[in-house]
């Protein structure tokens, strides 16, 4: 794809077109780096980083002044870490719609490095319906919302829609009858009726007005929430207060990042937590992934033979539906690179009479995945699996999956 050089007059025509492009093509990162001699306009689009614009390196400075002015960042310092974010509107499904923009600038060797991350913020878009879970497993996240306490755990690496899908299942909740409290950094979607904190206080803040984590928390259980959703959790204190308020009446969902939904249980042990605390408190984990999603006008049938299949695929494969789609390497109008938007792929961990029992007898990730294997546990790839069959994912994209 050609590199397009852009010249401007004013920074901020050049920021509404790098955001309507957003609204054509779905992306969910905005790269502006700087070279010696220009810089790079990249997007990230279906996981994969496109470079599509460059600007003349003259003109970065008012670009990311702009930029900087638009996130109420100082824009007098350049040599420091800054973190903001932009609402803005734009017109998208022929209506209106709220865009948070997520702002971070890191000092580099060639000026400031500007990463933008772009999240839908009308809460009309933030539904489970939305995310393209199987049958099964919306089934399973819907039981959430009738639990009156445990805990409810959100895991993949950056960029899987981990906070969306906390977000999706908050609005599961009737906001008339239950209280929710978030406690994030930074707030990324604002949502009428919740009671949302940010754990980065403002920069008009006295140092003496700035809270650690684990003191929002125990605040935050003071006001009375019926439902909390926590950001992410990195230490054993905030682990604790957690699984504790997750026993004593409360709904809690945290995110955390992991390999998968198992590695989570060994995760939480090296942050010290104790696997009986786990086991009376932890009722979910909900592990995620995306994949990018074949285009419907040009993704191609193909034949699954059963026995060529890797063995961890085989038993999913039936000889009645034989079927599965992979994408065309023919050019297509309809979308760039066969692809056209992503899917989640993910896995359940739901905290039965048995994985209850191996929590409780200390059991190894090994042994506990062994288990569950043998019984109920569909793990993410055979997700992807079941979706390449459908023609949502690509088949050789859904067997390269590893646990």
């Amino acid at each position: 794809m050609e590199i397009k050089t852009i010249w401007y007059s004013n920074p901020n025509d050049f920021i509404r077109e790098v955001i309507t492009f957003w609204v054509k093509h779905n992306v969910s990162d905005i790269h502006v780096t700087p070279s010696e001699s220009e810089v790079y306009i990249r997007f990230r689009i279906w996981g994969d980083l496109i470079s599509l614009y460059s600007l003349p390196r003259a003109l970065f400075n008012k670009f990311a002044n702009a930029i900087k002015i638009s996130s109420w960042m100082d824009m007098n310092k350049n040599n420091t870490t800054q973190d903001w974010k932009m609402l803005i509107f734009i017109e998208k499904w022929k209506e209106q719609v709220r865009v948070n923009v997520r702002v971070s600038t890191l000092p580099s060797l060639h000026w400031e490095n500007i990463v933008m991350r772009i999240l839908l913020a009308d809460n009309n878009y933030l539904k489970i319906e939305n995310l393209w879970y199987s049958e099964e497993n919306e089934k399973k996240i819907r039981e959430a919302v009738k639990l009156k306490d445990w805990l409810v755990l959100l895991c993949w690496w950056t960029w899987s829609w981990k906070t969306t899908t906390l977000y999706s299942l908050l609005n599961t909740f009737d906001i008339k009858k239950t209280a929710i409290f978030t406690l994030e950094d930074p707030v990324e979607y604002q949502i009428d009726g919740y009671t949302q904190t940010e754990i980065k206080n403002g920069k008009w803040l006295d140092e003496e007005d700035i809270f650690t984590f684990s003191e929002w928390l125990i605040w935050i259980l003071r006001q009375d929430p019926d439902v909390i959703m926590i950001w992410e959790i990195r230490r054993k204190q905030e682990a604790y207060i957690c699984l504790e308020a997750a026993n004593t009446g409360h709904i809690v969902m945290w995110s955390i990042h992991s390999n998968n939904a198992i590695s989570v249980i060994t995760r939480l042990r090296q942050l010290g937590i104790e696997s009986y605390l786990l086991a009376w408190g932890l009722k979910y984990i909900i592990s995620q992934k995306l994949v990018k999603k074949l285009c419907s006008k040009c993704r191609k049938e193909t034949t699954i033979e059963k026995y060529n299949l890797p063995l961890k695929f085989q038993k999913y494969a039936n000889q009645w539906e034989n079927k599965a789609y992979i994408s065309n390497t023919l050019w297509c109008k309809s979308c760039i690179n066969w692809y056209s938007w992503s899917v989640v792929v993910s896995e359940i961990l739901e905290n039965n009479d048995k994985f209850y029992e191996m929590l409780l007898l200390n059991e190894s990730d090994i042994n506990i995945k062994k288990e569950l294997d043998s019984i109920w546990f569909i793990p993410f790839y055979i997700d992807a699996f079941n979706k390449s069959k459908k023609g949502l994912i690509d088949l050789d994209d859904a067997l390269s999956l590893k646990y």
